[in-house]
């Protein structure tokens, strides 16, 4: 029964430490720009914000199959780099954001029923993988690594995913072309 109690004391402070945390007017989770996703603090005071007369131009290396908050980490950090530019002032026409999966990752892309198929469940990256297309961004596959990982490229693949004859050629390539990479 103590432990019980000391449990409800520890519960109940932390709960009071965490509404005077938010009472004292420090800015909320928001996702304003790809809505659900890559959630973000609007800091405005901060020593270095976008920079609203720049083009942002960065290529997201999609390699890991770890998640966060229930999609691919990778995709979690192109929503959250796409909200913050958004926040900061910055354009969805000055954000150029561009995807490469390959290796783990490459389960992504596929479509529902493949997905359901091979992994038991839906797949969970498509909702995400919609908002960063419609705003812009542009999510490759490497073509390798999805034969690799036997996914048929005309039955299986979901609608947000561009072919690319492979990651070791389209990393390059964007880099070669001005593109910043986020590893």
């Amino acid at each position: 029964m103590k432990i019980v109690k000391s449990m409800l004391v520890a519960s109940a402070l932390l709960l009071g430490s965490v509404q005077i945390a938010s009472a004292h007017g420090g800015p909320k989770w928001e996702t304003p720009l790809i809505h659900g996703y890559g959630a973000i603090k609007d800091f405005k005071n901060a020593a270095i914000m976008p920079d609203k007369h720049m083009n942002y131009k960065v290529i997201f290396k999609i390699t890991t199959a770890k998640t966060k908050d229930g999609i691919n980490s990778a995709l979690f950090h192109m929503a959250r780099m796409m909200n913050l530019l958004y926040a900061g002032g910055i354009k969805p026409s000055h954000i150029h954001m561009v995807g490469i999966i390959a290796g783990p990752a490459t389960p992504i892309i596929l479509n529902n029923d493949a997905y359901k198929k091979k992994m038991h469940k839906f797949n969970p990256n498509l909702n995400v993988l919609r908002q960063l297309t419609e705003h812009g961004a542009k999510i490759y596959v490497c073509d390798q690594a999805a034969a690799e990982h036997g996914i048929n490229p005309n039955t299986e693949v979901n609608k947000y995913i561009i072919p690319s004859f492979s990651a070791l050629i389209t990393l390059p390539t964007f880099e070669l072309k001005g593109y910043a990479l986020i590893p």
